[in-house]
C-alpha cells in the first residue's frame, strides 16, 4: 500500500501542476475544411484491413471526419457513463487516501466532455449517440463491483489512447485536431496509469478464488467486444458515403489484420496487467 500511495501522490502532484482548464485552453476555429484529415489514414478503421485499397483518398479522408466524429462522440459518451459509475463507488473504494486522486480525475473528465462535445457539434452539428450494448446491472460484493469499476474505466481509455497517440503524432492530421488529442494524450496517461496501480491494488480482495475469477473474466470479454465494436459505426459509414455500414462493420470486425490491432495496439496492456492479476481475458466478436 505505501508504494501505491506514494505513485498516486506522484500522480495528484503532476494533475495539480499541469492542470489547464479546457474552457480557455484553445483557440476554436471557425471551420475545419472537408479536404483536410480530421483522423489519421493508420487510425481508420479500414486500416491495413483487405479493402484498404479498395478505397480512393477522397474516400478515405470523407471516412476521416466522420471517423473523428465517432471516436471523439465515444469520448464524451463514455466519459459520461463510466464517471457516473465512479462518482457512484469513489467514497466506498478502499484506497485510503488515493481517493483524492478520484476528485481530478473526474475534474478533467469532466473538461475532456466538455470540449469533445463541443467538437462535434460545432463541426458536425451532432454527437453520435451511444449505441453501446448495456451490460446487465447485477448486485454484486463491493470489492468485486470496485474492480470491475475500474476494469472498465481502464479497457476504455487503454482504447482511447491508441486513437491519441496515432492522431497527435501524424503531422498529416488537421492542426487544431490534433491539439486536441496531444491534450487529450497526456491527461489520459495519468488516468491510465492510476488505473493500472488500482487494479492491482483491489484485486486480492476481488478475486478470491475460481468462480470469481470467471466471472469477472466473462464480464470484462463482454466489456471489451463493447468497446472494440462501438469502433465501427455503421452511421459514421453512411455518413461518408457508403450505404451499407453494417455489412461493412461486419465484415471489418472479422478481418484478421484488424482483429490484430485490436490485440497487439488497443487492448495489449491492459491484458498484460490483468493477467498480472490473474485473469485471462479473451477478445469476443463484437455484437
Amino acid at each position: 500500500m505505501d508504494n501505491f500511495l506514494s505513485r498516486v501522490r506522484t500522480l495528484t502532484h503532476s494533475s495539480i501542476e499541469k492542470h489547464r482548464l479546457a474552457f480557455n485552453r484553445f483557440e476554436w476555429p471557425e471551420k475545419i475544411q472537408d479536404d483536410m484529415w480530421w483522423h489519421s489514414p493508420d487510425a481508420l478503421s479500414i486500416a491495413t484491413s483487405a479493402i484498404e485499397n479498395d478505397w480512393s483518398e477522397e474516400q478515405k479522408m470523407a471516412l476521416a471526419k466522420w471517423e473523428c466524429i465517432n471516436i471523439f462522440s465515444l469520448n464524451y459518451t463514455g466519459e459520461l457513463e463510466l464517471m457516473q459509475e465512479v462518482s457512484r463507488i469513489m467514497h466506498e473504494v478502499k484506497l485510503g487516501e488515493a481517493k483524492e486522486y478520484l476528485h481530478h480525475l473526474i475534474d478533467e473528465e469532466n473538461q475532456h466532455m466538455w470540449y469533445f462535445n463541443k467538437f462535434c457539434q460545432t463541426y458536425a452539428g451532432k454527437v453520435y449517440p451511444s449505441k453501446k450494448i448495456q451490460l446487465e446491472k447485477q448486485k454484486l460484493e463491493k470489492p468485486m463491483d470496485h474492480f470491475l469499476v475500474f476494469a472498465r474505466v481502464l479497457i476504455f481509455e487503454e482504447i482511447g489512447h491508441y486513437f491519441n497517440v496515432v492522431n497527435a503524432r501524424d503531422k498529416r492530421v488537421e492542426p487544431f485536431i490534433r491539439e486536441i488529442n496531444e491534450a487529450h494524450y497526456h491527461d489520459e496517461a495519468r488516468h491510465i496509469a492510476f488505473g493500472r496501480q488500482v487494479l492491482e491494488q483491489l484485486a486480492e480482495d476481488a478475486i478470491v478464488d475460481d468462480n470469481a475469477a470467471d466471472f469477472v473474466e466473462n464480464q470484462l470479454d463482454k466489456s471489451i467486444a463493447i468497446n472494440i465494436g462501438s469502433i465501427y459505426n455503421p452511421q459514421a459509414y453512411r455518413d461518408a458515403g457508403f450505404p451499407q455500414g453494417v455489412l461493412l462493420r461486419e465484415k471489418l470486425l472479422n478481418d484478421p489484420s484488424r482483429m490484430f490491432i485490436h490485440e497487439k495496439k488497443m487492448l495489449s496492456g491492459v491484458k498484460r496487467l490483468l493477467g498480472k492479476c490473474g485473469l485471462n481475458v479473451m477478445e469476443e466478436t463484437a455484437a
